[in-house]
């Protein structure tokens, strides 16, 4: 029994000390300034695809204003349709010394989404997907339910510094807390790396509209900011 009570009572210990770790920060990071850059990277218009930019809803974040939230550098959220087929494309970047990274990987769908009126009813881990041939990161995949139970497919993915984040084979609808612990103890000593988060959303199953010449041209747009397993070295970013 009492070895039963002290696991989860070392766990809430442990993410104690990462929230107040996160209230504390004994040098001030001041974000390098980057030029925009995802408006110009991934196209509004592919194949018989046609985008529209729109504004963050209530899913990115859980409360405040999202830009005082997220505090990203640039942003890039639209939604494509062709016919009845609906695709949307989320991706934020922080430049080094902008966001810790516990604090970005605390925004995934699993928490935002669910704390959001949404339910995830399905999940996979390790997702495995390519575009022209080329191997992307692994990804995240889910299938959640909308408050009025339309079905959404999503692949997600969290890059640090190029390198895919692992949320472990877990719902993170709460952090992780010795991932937090970590990057709590990192951002002490070499400060906030550079990120992206990326998110893929669609209202069929994406084994239905993968290989279509338009999402593999919106993809291969993503595939080039990091999310290629095999980097090309034309990463628009850091130039």
């Amino acid at each position: 029994m009492r070895r039963a009570l002290l696991l989860p009572a070392l766990a809430a210990v442990v993410l104690l000390g990462a929230v107040v770790l996160q209230a504390f920060n004994p040098a001030e990071e001041i974000a390098a300034p980057k030029p925009a850059h995802l408006e110009d990277a991934i196209p509004l218009e592919a194949g018989e695809w046609r985008g529209e930019a729109v504004a963050l809803g209530a899913t990115e974040f859980v409360s405040g204003k999202v830009a005082q939230v997220l505090n990203y550098d640039d942003v890039f959220n639209a939604r494509y349709r062709s016919g009845a087929r609906e695709l949307t494309v989320y991706v934020a970047y922080w430049g080094a010394g902008r966001m810790p990274v516990r604090l970005v990987a605390s925004h995934t769908p699993d928490r935002c989404w669910t704390e959001n009126g949404w339910s995830c009813v399905e999940m996979r881990f390790d997702e495995r997907r390519s575009v022209a041939g080329r191997a992307l990161q692994s990804a995240d995949w889910r299938r959640f339910l909308d408050p009025e139970g339309r079905s959404t497919h999503v692949l997600f993915w969290h890059l640090i510094e190029g390198e895919v984040y692992d949320y472990g084979e877990r719902f993170n609808a709460i952090p992780h807390p010795l991932e937090w612990w970590k990057d709590a103890m990192r951002q002490l000593v070499s400060g906030s790396r550079e990120q992206y988060f990326m998110r893929i959303g669609s209202n069929v199953p994406f084994e239905e509209i993968w290989d279509d010449p338009g999402v593999q041209e919106i993809v291969a747009a993503l595939a080039k900011l990091g999310l290629s397993a095999e980097p090309s070295g034309d990463n628009p970013v850091g130039q």
